[in-house]
């Protein structure tokens, strides 16, 4: 409904009302197409022009509301006029059929269209007072002994509230799942770069060493680290840091394959998960890194300044290989990382060995990191 965007263009998908108001407009057009249609119905088809009225006086109302959120209105406002409305219409309906024909049933739509838009307080008063009154209306016709008569009516009643329940929990769930993958993607992603957070890059690499050993295909893993980047902060301030990791976050995006895992590792760490990758293709990923993260770009800092900044970095790299045996280099290990992996000929990890292989593979990616530093920054060693 992307018709409504001039008027509310200050509301966006992330927007908490954005659900509130796209479902303001879907259950005013539903009220419109439902009362218009039941109208004529109620006309022609069952000569019942006394209930016909109150279907186009329905109408009549939620074509206004609809237009007044059109214009901007206000959301909260138009909630509760369509919500009692909604109340007024079927109560009335109700009255005048004298709950023949299954016209109760119509009762039904209105939990789900008042919680949606008034919240559970409001709308958990409102629908009890109203299915109070149902029951008390219902207990006072048995009374009387009102009889019931089962017509066409019944039938359009009964086809007519299923659809209109199988529209709103449609709208419902569709929110639900946006609502879902918005926050499942808040929890995987890093704020400020947009790319993975470490947790994210964790769970995967497991899952990426599980399915090397599978496909008996290679994974490589680039541990990426901003030299100097304390300076950085201290000469130009935190803006420009930041600005320097956004860009670095994009520059790495660019130059990696769709198949490749990019994630903030920490502070000025990157980490890239390379499946299927060769030691060698791996460190050539890393210098060509290395070699467009040389030239300088200019960075927007404190009070929108322009500031031309040369950035460098230095990159460990790792490669797990099923069919060899993963050993840490002798150069590089201490203690417990010093254990072999063997490889073996099953087809499946288990998740203790695939933690194992990741963390050994981190290991060295780390020690390699360590080794460029210490060999002069802004270069890859693997």
């Amino acid at each position: 409904m992307n018709f409504w965007r001039k008027y509310h263009s200050d509301i966006d998908s992330n927007d908490p009302r954005y659900n509130q108001l796209t479902l303001i407009y879907a259950i005013a057009l539903l009220m419109v197409f439902y009362f218009g249609a039941i109208g004529l119905l109620n006309i022609t088809l069952f000569d019942a022009a006394y209930v016909a009225v109150y279907d186009f006086i329905g109408f009549v109302i939620a074509t206004s509301i609809f237009l007044y959120v059109y214009r901007g209105g206000n959301l909260a406002v138009a909630g509760w006029a369509l919500v009692l409305t909604l109340i007024t219409i079927l109560l009335a309906f109700i009255d005048l059929s004298e709950a023949e024909n299954y016209s109760l049933v119509w009762v039904t739509i209105l939990p789900p269209i008042s919680f949606f838009l008034l919240g559970s307080r409001a709308a958990t008063i409102l629908t009890g007072l109203v299915f109070i009154y149902c029951g008390w209306y219902l207990y006072q016709l048995l009374q009387i002994g009102v009889p019931g008569h089962l017509g066409l009516g019944a039938l359009f009643n009964f086809a007519e509230v299923g659809l209109a329940h199988i529209l709103l929990f449609r709208f419902y769930e569709r929110s639900r799942q946006r609502a879902y993958d918005k926050l499942r993607k808040l929890s995987i992603t890093d704020r400020l770069t947009g790319v993975y957070n470490r947790l994210h890059l964790d769970n995967n690499l497991k899952q990426m060493v599980a399915l090397a050993h599978r496909t008996q295909q290679p994974v490589s893993v680039l541990l990426l680290d901003v030299d100097h980047f304390k300076n950085i902060n201290d000469s130009h301030g935190h803006l420009m840091g930041d600005a320097v990791l956004v860009h670095l976050a994009s520059l790495l995006k660019n130059l990696s394959r769709n198949t490749d895992l990019l994630g903030r590792w920490g502070g000025e760490e990157f980490l890239l998960l390379c499946p299927n990758t060769e030691a060698s293709a791996a460190l050539y990923l890393a210098q060509r890194i290395i070699k467009a993260l040389q030239k300088e770009h200019t960075y927007r800092g404190a009070n929108q300044q322009q500031v031309t900044v040369a950035v460098t970095a230095s990159i460990g790299v790792a490669t797990y290989h099923p069919q060899q045996p993963f050993v840490v280099p002798a150069a590089i290990s201490e203690q417990a990382a010093t254990s072999s992996i063997p490889t073996d000929n099953y087809t499946v990890v288990t998740p203790e060995v695939a933690v194992a292989i990741s963390e050994k593979l981190l290991y060295i990616a780390d020690k390699h990191l360590y080794q460029a530093k210490e060999a002069g920054r802004n270069r890859a060693i693997g």
